[in-house]
């Protein structure tokens, strides 16, 4: 969590809202959100790695993610569960801390609806609190979610072939 001296209001967009359809059943997708092994592998734009992702899918439970940057840079992402409607919805907070500096706490909503044997996702991810040292993750945000759908459309390509 961020310290309550580091605490800064959100800037100017702090919120985005993506829309993908994946060819892909909705249980399977809903696995990419939940199941730790599948997460790690498309979590984070390109270039992105998460050595390490650990995850408590249940209300209250726990996300850890370990990210490397492609230039090697660490993040640590942590966060909660707040809300699970099995395979149709989840809610969770996340905090970055890089460098031991919690700067950037986000809140993501992720609806799922099935359309013909495709995957609907619909996702809100807002900027709840931010650091000076975050400012820059924030404009990016959107660009940042669209290359990890993209990583994720390629690793639901790999599972259903």
């Amino acid at each position: 969590m961020l310290n309550n001296n580091e605490r800064v209001n959100a800037p100017a967009k702090q919120e985005v809202l993506i829309t993908r359809i994946f060819e892909a059943p909705i249980d399977l997708v809903f696995s990419m959100w939940t199941n730790p092994e599948y997460l790690a592998r498309w979590w984070g734009p390109k270039n992105n790695t998460n050595p390490a992702c650990e995850m408590d899918v249940r209300p209250g439970g726990s996300i850890k993610i370990m990210m490397q940057t492609g230039d090697g840079q660490v993040i640590h992402v942590t966060g909660l569960f707040n809300e699970i409607n099995a395979p149709y919805r989840l809610v969770f907070t996340t905090t970055k801390d890089q460098h031991g500096n919690a700067g950037l706490e986000v809140l993501h909503i992720v609806t799922l609806t099935e359309e013909k044997g495709k995957t609907k996702l619909v996702m809100n991810v807002a900027i709840i609190k931010t650091s000076p040292e975050f400012s820059t993750s924030c404009q990016g945000m959107e660009l940042g979610w669209n290359q990890s759908f993209d990583r994720l459309a390629e690793q639901l390509v790999l599972e259903i072939n």
